[in-house]
C-alpha cells in the first residue's frame, strides 16, 4: 500500500475534503499540518519550488501532487470514488469545478477571519454570500434535484466536496445560510452521517477557516 502524506495548513480549508475522501475510504494517511514557518522549512527540506502552494500530497516520499483538485482526483481514482464510466468522471469533474468557483472571492472573508476582525468578516461574508455563493448553490441544487447523490446514484468525490464546503462555511462563517437550501442541507447531513465520517467529525477540533 502506498504511503500517503497530506500536507496542509492548520484548520480545515481546502484540504478537509481530501481528509474526508481518505477517511471515508478507510485509506491510511499521515495528516501533516504545518504553520507558515514550518511550511517554509518543509519546502526547503524537500527541495520544492518557493511558489509551491498547499495542500500537497507526498506518495511514498517520492511523488508530489500539488493542489486540492489534483490530489482529490488522484485519491478518488485510487479509492473508487470517481464513478464507473467516463461520463461519471466528467460529471464529477463538473461538480468539483463548480465548487472551485467559490474559492477566489473568499479571500476577504478568510483575511478578516484570520485577523479576528469580526465586523469586517460579517461584511465580507454578506457580500460573498450574495454575489458568489448564492448562484453556485442554485446550480448545485438544480444538479442534485431529487437524487440522493450527485453522480451515478452512489457516493463519489463530488458529494464529499459539496458537503464539506457547505459544512465548513456553516461552521466557520454563517450557521444560518444553509437553512435556506434544504436540498443541499439534507445532502450534507446525510454525507456527514456516514459512520466513519461521523466519528471523525465528532472529534474534529473547531476551526476559523
Amino acid at each position: 500500500m502506498d504511503k500517503l502524506e497530506l500536507v496542509s495548513l492548520p484548520g480545515r480549508g481546502r484540504a478537509e475534503a481530501l481528509r474526508m475522501l481518505l477517511i471515508v475510504s478507510k485509506t491510511p494517511f499521515v495528516d501533516h499540518r504545518v504553520n507558515l514557518i514550518q511550511w517554509k522549512d518543509y519546502k526547503r527540506r524537500e527541495h520544492l519550488p518557493e511558489d509551491t502552494k498547499l495542500p500537497l500530497m507526498r506518495i511514498n516520499n517520492k511523488r508530489t501532487i500539488v493542489g486540492s483538485v489534483e490530489i482529490g482526483r488522484f485519491v478518488a481514482q485510487q479509492v473508487g470514488l470517481c464513478g464507473k464510466t467516463k461520463t461519471d468522471e466528467s460529471e464529477i469533474e463538473e461538480i468539483v469545478t463548480i465548487v472551485e468557483n467559490l474559492q477566489p472571492n473568499l479571500t476577504p472573508v478568510l483575511r478578516a477571519a484570520l485577523a479576528k476582525d469580526f465586523i469586517k468578516r460579517k461584511e465580507s461574508w454578506a457580500e460573498y454570500k450574495d454575489s458568489t455563493l448564492a448562484p453556485v448553490l442554485a446550480i448545485l441544487t438544480e444538479k442534485l434535484g431529487d437524487e440522493v447523490f450527485f453522480v451515478a446514484h452512489r457516493l463519489t468525490w463530488a458529494d464529499i466536496v459539496v458537503a464539506e464546503v457547505l459544512s465548513r462555511f456553516s461552521n466557520c462563517f454563517d450557521s444560518n445560510f444553509i437553512h435556506n437550501h434544504p436540498i443541499l442541507k439534507n445532502h450534507m447531513m446525510m454525507i456527514e452521517r456516514e459512520p466513519t465520517l461521523a466519528r471523525y467529525i465528532a472529534d474534529r477540533p473547531s476551526s476559523m477557516f
